[in-house]
């Protein structure tokens, strides 16, 4: 999925339409992301780190490069304000 996903700007994220990935995950691959997003959070709250977030949306799956500042039940926020919606991630990289 690394060579599908097309980088964007953090800042264009309000422009897209999300979607849930096409790829059905099982339990454990679902608690897999949720830790790592739990992690990144940490790590960009603590030390600015940022994570590289795979996502799906209406136009294809889309990349950012960003700190994660914080999760809940449904979305990550990002810095700058943004949100996406969990159900739209499929792939969480630490930096």
């Amino acid at each position: 999925m690394n060579n599908l996903a097309e980088p964007i700007e953090k800042e264009r994220l309000h422009h897209c339409s999300f979607r849930k990935p096409s790829y059905r995950f099982t339990d454990f691959e679902i608690r897999e992301r949720n830790q790592r997003l739990y992690l990144a959070m940490l790590l960009g709250n603590n030390y600015r780190s940022e994570a590289r977030i795979v996502f799906n949306t209406l136009e294809g799956y889309k990349e950012v490069l960003s700190t994660i500042w914080a999760t809940t039940e449904k979305f990550i926020l990002l810095k700058g304000g943004n949100t996406i919606p969990l159900e739209a991630i499929a792939e969480v990289e630490l930096q």
